[in-house]
């Protein structure tokens, strides 16, 4: 079985090798993201049962059913490490720098800061997924180099000292940027093409959608979004084209709960399609499901497009901050009483989940990675 497993990405060439190696990095993270969304999931429900957005309880279990996203560069350090064979406990030292509240706070002093003349881009990386893994895979070399020249005597102490020295310079000011700048630019040219034609950025945001969760790059557009709330008033482009991206995976999720017979792939998409559906939390069915199976995320990526294509035609908006789940439905509200959008909005949540179902059905999957025979 392993031997089939590392032989297939030769065979389907470059973009499954990439996803094989997310899949294995983002595998063993899956649960605690399915936690962690449950957890949002529950806090959802106790809000509009009554739960105080105000008191420590609202404020506690926010944090926990954060955590997991949060840390995500933490998490992603130590099973890149085992993935590219280096050490652990220096890739999750470097991880954990990404996200000190220290590193964070710079981004109050400009886009960028100083390290010794070097420039270092201010960023937040807390959440994202490729600065960590690049900068692992890079560790997993400067390692290889730092272990010639350390004497035997030494290295016990002076390996991991050689080596963060040469990874902090080269995390902050290289490989952690990187996804940043992408988004940056992103972001500039969705901006362009927002204020030249409107209905055109929802079909390039929601044709992008699962390249833009999958990287990480989509936490760049949070900013422009903020921006469009504050001065026209709602968002006609990330959360709308996120209707697609949501509650497609609900429609992966049950789709391969329903159709597979093998019980450890049925019992995680059980907990996907809640997750999905209830919170809007989408990375353990695109970690666990998607890119582990490679074709549910082509459904996922043909829900997206007919999700965008619809919002575009009929002009769909958020008037609120939040990703679109069953229990943020009211987001799309219009403040001045009319139920156009909100009806709307609805028949998006619709079309996407049966597009997603069917396409998952139609296309099929091969369950037998999740190593059990069928029952």
């Amino acid at each position: 079985m392993v031997e089939k497993a590392d032989a297939a990405p030769e065979k389907n060439g470059i973009v499954s090798k990439i996803l094989n190696v997310l899949s294995a990095i983002l595998g063993p993270a899956i649960p605690l993201i399915m936690c962690s969304g449950l957890i949002s999931a529950l806090l959802i429900i106790l809000t509009k049962c009554g739960l105080s957005t105000e008191g420590t309880t609202y404020t506690i279990i926010s944090m926990v059913g954060n955590a997991a996203l949060y840390f995500l560069p933490v998490l992603l350090a130590y099973t890149s490490a085992k993935k590219f064979g280096c050490d652990i406990m220096t890739s999750v030292f470097l991880g954990a720098i990404m996200i000190s509240p220290t590193l964070i706070g710079l981004t109050e002093q400009g886009s960028f800061v100083s390290l010794f003349g070097l420039p270092v881009k201010t960023v937040n990386y807390s959440s994202t997924v490729i600065p960590i893994i690049l900068t692992i895979w890079i560790f997993s070399y400067v390692e290889k180099l730092v272990v010639k020249i350390v004497p035997a005597a030494v290295k016990f102490v002076f390996k991991p000292l050689l080596s963060v020295i040469i990874m902090i310079p080269v995390m902050l000011c290289i490989t952690g940027p990187i996804g940043s700048y992408c988004g940056d630019l992103l972001c500039k040219a969705l901006t362009a093409i927002n204020n030249v034609a409107p209905w055109s950025s929802v079909l390039i945001v929601g044709c992008l959608a699962p390249l833009l969760v999958l990287t990480g790059m989509h936490l760049a557009l949070i900013p422009l979004v903020m921006s469009m709330f504050a001065t026209a008033g709602y968002d006609n482009m990330l959360f709308v084209a996120f209707i697609g991206m949501n509650f497609s995976q609900f429609g992966v999720a049950l789709a391969c709960m329903l159709k597979t017979k093998n019980k450890n792939l049925r019992t995680l998409a059980s907990s996907c399609a809640i997750t999905a559906f209830l919170a809007g939390v989408t990375e353990p069915t695109l970690y666990g499901i998607c890119v582990r199976m490679k074709k549910p995320l082509i459904a996922t990526w043909i829900a997206c497009i007919v999700n965008a294509i619809f919002c575009a035609i009929f002009s769909v908006r958020v008037y609120s901050f939040g990703a679109p789940s069953f229990f943020t439905m009211p987001i799309f509200l219009n403040p001045d009483g009319t139920m156009s959008n909100f009806y709307f909005a609805i028949a998006a949540a619709a079309i996407t989940i049966v597009v997603s179902f069917v396409s998952t059905w139609v296309l099929g999957f091969d369950d037998s990675i999740y190593g059990e025979e069928a029952a």
